[in-house]
């Protein structure tokens, strides 16, 4: 059965981007998506064809410093969005399952809490100034 596409779901102009790492190492995503419809809306999974394994991880920041704290879902809010930014939110994108250099698209799927997903293709980069 095919899942059917949110076309109320949009990525910002030049927010989407993978932190390329050699050998493989874990690569960080960043994106923001805006939800232009009345309804909020969860990010309950992601899958990628090119890596195994795709986690969403907030940075919490306290008195002994800093920490990665692995999220099952987040929220777009109705008429508004989420954003994955350095230092705040961002996807572990881990072992990928083809060779992956600076240049590339990483395709994505996000499966929302209304059942359809989103389908993007995120360039991979070794900065995000590579614009």
């Amino acid at each position: 059965m095919k899942i059917p596409v949110n076309t109320d779901i949009t990525v910002r102009e030049k927010s989407a981007w993978v932190r390329w790492l050699p050998n493989a190492l874990p690569a960080a995503g960043y994106i923001t998506l805006d939800n232009s419809s009345d309804q909020r809306l969860d990010i309950t999974k992601i899958k990628s064809p090119d890596y195994k394994n795709i986690t969403i991880y907030q940075t919490v920041t306290d008195a002994d410093g800093s920490k990665m704290v692995k999220l099952d879902k987040v929220t777009l809010s109705a008429k508004g969005g989420f954003a994955f930014v350095p230092g705040q939110y961002h996807l572990m994108l881990e072992k990928p399952t083809r060779l992956i250099t600076p240049g590339d698209n990483a395709r994505v799927v996000f499966f929302l809490s209304d059942g359809k997903v989103i389908k993007v293709r995120i360039p991979v980069r070794t900065s995000p100034e590579l614009y």
